[in-house]
């Protein structure tokens, strides 16, 4: 936990007393879990002693309606799938998982037993972006989960983005819905596809600061902002950037990481019920811990509104 945003989610997340389950067979999710349950973290372990009610409660689905219980009793053997039963059950707040599982089946679970919230149509994603060295944050989304976003799912993901990004920093969201072009500078479906999320973003929620069709320099540099676009609402201070596909968001945050030293948070995963969290293949003990203490702190959060 190098950065100061790390040292006080995890301050924070301490607070909370959610019920966070770590299902899988891993040293690194063993020594993360070690370290949290040492600083009174409420780690919880799989229960097999309920399982006849998972087994009861998971019939119900319809992608079980023609299987046995003994088919369910193998289902529910895979810690993933026991662990998104337990959070569908209340019997857990959070669950983390994807050090050894691929997006994909994360996904796909959370989607499956947790569901996704009545309020949403989509799951989107977002990766917290530190730097070590300053402490700036950006959100980068949607970097996971949405291959080919369209004009509404890019308002979804930014709205959704942003109030993560205000939840765990405590700062207001500017958001900058890139592209490779500023405000005309080029022509191209692509970009008339972001110019129009744009203006429906601020149709629909004025109040949250946005530039956009914009290029990522212009949206993060003051000097280049002012050259590039007239009358911004953000001037280069943009820290929730909306990529417009997942090839873009993929490949930046990587970028990002790995040749500009920020960590990564995440992917953070938005528009379920209840708060299911991924993790990178490639994670460190310190990603699982921030991960972790992330998804107490939203768990917490949604739990009391």
């Amino acid at each position: 936990m190098n950065s100061y945003l790390n040292k006080r989610l995890f301050n924070q997340a301490k607070n909370s007393n959610a019920r966070i389950i770590l299902p899988e067979n891993d040293m690194r999710i063993d020594k993360a879990k070690d370290y949290l349950l040492s600083n009174n973290f409420n780690i919880i372990n799989l229960d097999r002693e309920k399982i006849d009610y998972y087994i009861d409660f998971i019939s119900k689905f319809k992608f079980t309606q023609n299987w046995t219980k003994d088919m369910i009793r193998e289902y529910l053997d895979d810690p993933i799938h026991l662990s998104c039963t337990m959070l569908a059950c209340n019997d857990a707040d959070c669950v983390v998982a994807g050090a050894i599982t691929s997006t994909s089946k994360i996904i796909r679970t959370a989607i499956r037993i947790v569901g996704i919230d009545k309020k949403s149509k989509w799951v989107s994603s977002m990766f917290l972006m530190v730097n070590p060295n300053n402490d700036k944050i950006y959100a980068f989304c949607d970097c996971a989960v949405i291959p080919e976003p369209d004009i509404e799912q890019l308002v979804y993901i930014a709205i959704e983005s942003s109030k993560m990004y205000h939840l765990l920093t405590n700062q207001a969201p500017k958001v900058a819905f890139l592209s490779f072009s500023t405000l005309g500078s080029a022509s191209h479906y692509r970009v008339d596809k972001v110019r129009n999320a744009t203006k429906k973003f601020i149709k629909k929620y004025p109040n949250v600061l946005c530039d956009g069709e914009v290029q990522l320099d212009a949206a993060i540099i003051p000097e280049i902002s002012s050259k590039k676009i007239a009358n911004s609402r953000i001037n280069g201070d943009a820290n929730v950037l909306v990529f417009p596909n997942l090839d873009a968001g993929n490949i930046g945050y990587k970028i990002a990481q790995r040749m500009g030293g920020y960590e990564a948070l995440g992917p953070l995963l938005q528009g379920l019920k209840k708060t299911v969290h991924d993790l990178s293949r490639g994670c460190s003990v310190d990603d699982v811990i921030n991960i972790a203490s992330i998804a107490s702190i939203q768990s917490n959060y949604y739990a009391n509104i």
